[in-house]
């Protein structure tokens, strides 16, 4: 078992280290179509919400393969509006993103339909001092560049991993309430993709599948 947990990260960190970026080919109308399925999602979105997405790459048939119960997506981030614009903060490493630093992108740029199939987004019950309190963690990782954890190591807050980052943001807004939910008990330890938006107190907002 541990020697498969071993194995299995390595060929992790070598995906997203060594792969590159790939998009498929989509033409003008059908990518045109796929853009609007985002658009028409923007005036259902609150700050505070979390966006799953599905990559069509290996790195992102690797990250699915980490998730406990229901593989629908590959990488997950934090939504907010921001000067009448729909943002998503998000932890990402490899040859995607270089400085390894917290990412801040466009909607748009995250469900990029070239090189991702489907995005969801998914609403936690927030109070207003919870979303600011929120929102204060999210910025704060941001203007401190917070790395991303090739390691998936849960236990360490200076490097987070994306349903790490997600969670633990969740997490401190609700107080601690959804600490029972971290699994210390089965590899991976911590939290996965879909341990966030399966949860009880997650609703689902609109999910998306683009055109091929």
């Amino acid at each position: 078992m541990k020697r498969n947990v071993i194995v299995f990260l390595f060929l992790l960190f070598f995906c997203f280290s060594c792969n590159v970026p790939k998009e498929k080919s989509v033409d003008p109308v059908t990518l045109a179509a796929n853009y609007q399925l985002i658009n028409n999602v923007k005036p259902l979105i609150k700050s505070g919400d979390v966006i799953f997405r599905n990559g069509i790459d290996e790195v992102s048939q690797a990250a699915r393969s980490m998730n406990r119960k229901d593989t629908s997506y590959s990488h997950c981030g934090v939504l907010f509006i921001e000067n009448d614009s729909v943002v998503v903060y998000h932890a990402l490493g490899g040859s995607y993103n270089p400085s390894q630093k917290l990412l801040r992108e466009p909607i748009d740029s995250f469900c990029n339909p070239k090189d991702n199939n489907a995005f969801g987004i998914y609403r936690y019950s927030l109070s207003g001092d919870q979303l600011l309190s929120m929102q204060q963690t999210v910025l704060n990782h941001y203007k401190q560049g917070l790395k991303f954890d090739m390691y998936f190591n849960y236990f360490s807050d200076d490097k987070m991993y994306c349903s790490e980052f997600v969670f633990k943001s969740l997490n401190k807004a609700l107080a601690g309430a959804l600490s029972g939910y971290i699994r210390l008990d089965t590899m991976p330890f911590g939290v996965t993709t879909d341990d966030i938006f399966l949860h009880p107190r997650c609703k689902m907002i609109k999910k998306e599948s683009f055109k091929l």
